[in-house]
């Protein structure tokens, strides 16, 4: 895919080379441009040939020389990857397949793209990279790359996946491993398929590719109200969960020990689940796997403590509100607990049941708009409503039921602010001084 110019920085090697927004790249040192990850990788080499036709329509060639990994200063049009690879796995676990219908039409799309690994930390299963473009990958030698391997029994992967063609999981990791491409990993545990004896073999195998291998977070499935037609899966019960953790921890202990990392890391879920009490802070290392809900909670009282002494003690409001959901509503409650000490104020805490998903789907991120406002009708909201801004697209303006931040604003008679999901923020947001 040729890339269009979008941006060129004054002063650039670009700029110096009379590169001009609107020109086209086609090829470097000699190289088809396939999309971004090409052009970063040519990019950072001392002697580059770019073949590129000009805005006018004229055929160029630009040779340039510069220093090892220093850029040239252009930015091109869209995101630079193209087309995005569909999935083509029907996994028995896929949270999409248990989208209500109705939603916007972008929910439903399935990817499984290698770039997207690497440039947004999306999990891939590797079983959608057909080997030319699995060759090229290990070339460009993109790190760190984001692998779902759910279970290292081929056979146990394949039945998952729901995918006869599997991707050769073992061997395509331990050829990542050779080219020294680090990566991190997931296991999405579904009762009876990879638990047990499959989830201790699973660890085994990826701990044998550390240092390549960084992490493994285990994270139960998600299963919503709307599985109509969908294979039937067992929820993630106390004793299963227990006997998880038993299964993660003896192997943290073990690798501990030998590689100085506990490599596997399991998902404050299963705590929930279990009744039984949160790892301490620094067992989970780096929290490398934070986007999986993977030592969220344990981080989040942490930062709270930490800012309680930071931040100035006069509040903006005097009565505050707070919306989550089940997991994390005690520990929202007892941080709250410690923010009125600290301001003298009072923060109402309201627990969300998701409806939309089904009361079976209990982390905050995955609240909608729609049953926030009809479970704090007629409730004390204060002065001000606090939301984190995981239940809203990128972070930024829209619910999942397609509601924006704006007209979920516009329907309470309270100020609404969306938070980071962070212990800091939290505090924060108490604090007058937020608005300097």
């Amino acid at each position: 895919m040729p890339l269009t110019v979008s941006v060129v920085l004054e002063g650039s090697i670009a700029d110096r080379k009379h590169i001009e927004a609107g020109d086209v790249l086609y090829s470097m040192n000699g190289n088809e441009v396939k999309d971004f990850i090409d052009f970063i990788y040519f990019e950072a080499q001392n002697k580059v040939t770019l073949e590129m036709k000009t805005c006018s329509g004229k055929q160029r060639t630009v040779k340039i020389v510069k220093s090892e990994y220093e850029h040239i200063g252009i930015a091109f049009e869209g995101d630079g990857i193209g087309n995005y690879q569909p999935c083509i796995n029907k996994c028995l676990f896929c949270f999409i397949d248990q989208l209500p219908e109705g939603m916007r039409q972008s929910l439903y799309f399935k990817d499984d793209d290698w770039r997207l690994s690497f440039v947004m930390g999306n999990y891939v299963t590797l079983t959608n990279v057909p080997e030319r473009e699995f060759e090229r990958l290990l070339e460009r030698h993109v790190s760190p790359l984001y692998i779902s391997v759910h279970a290292t029994d081929e056979d146990v992967r394949g039945c998952m996946l729901r995918q006869t063609h599997n991707g050769m999981i073992n061997e395509r990791l331990k050829r990542l491993k050779e080219a020294g491409i680090y990566f991190n990993c997931q296991a999405v545990i579904c009762k009876g398929y990879n638990d047990g004896k499959v989830l201790d073999k699973t660890i085994e195998d990826l701990s044998k590719l550390i240092p390549y291998a960084q992490s493994l977070a285990i994270v139960p499935v998600g299963l919503t109200k709307h599985r109509e037609g969908l294979p039937e899966l067992e929820m993630i019960d106390k004793e299963t969960a227990g006997e998880i953790i038993d299964i993660g921890e003896k192997w943290q202990k073990k690798l501990l020990k030998e590689h100085g990392t506990r490599f596997c890391f399991l998902a404050d879920e299963f705590y929930i689940r279990a009744e039984r009490p949160f790892p301490d802070y620094s067992t989970y290392e780096d929290f490398s796997q934070l986007e999986d809900g993977v030592g969220l909670i344990q981080l989040f009282m942490h930062d709270v403590d930490e800012a309680l002494g930071e931040y100035g003690t006069e509040p903006k409001y005097h009565t505050y509100s707070v919306v989550t959901g089940k997991d994390a509503y005690p520990f929202i409650r007892q941080a709250a607990d410690k923010c009125e000490k600290l301001y003298g104020i009072t923060i109402h805490v309201y627990m969300i049941i998701n409806n939309f998903f089904g009361d079976t789907i209990t982390v905050t991120g995955l609240l909608t708009a729609g049953d926030i406002l009809d479970q704090i009708r007629g409730k004390d909201l204060g002065e001000c409503l606090l939301v984190t801004n995981t239940m809203l697209r990128d972070r930024k303006d829209t619910f999942l039921d397609d509601m924006t931040f704006e007209e979920f604003r516009n329907r309470i008679d309270t100020e609404c602010i969306a938070i980071d999901p962070d212990g800091y923020s939290f505090v924060e947001a108490f604090s007058k001084e937020r608005e300097a």
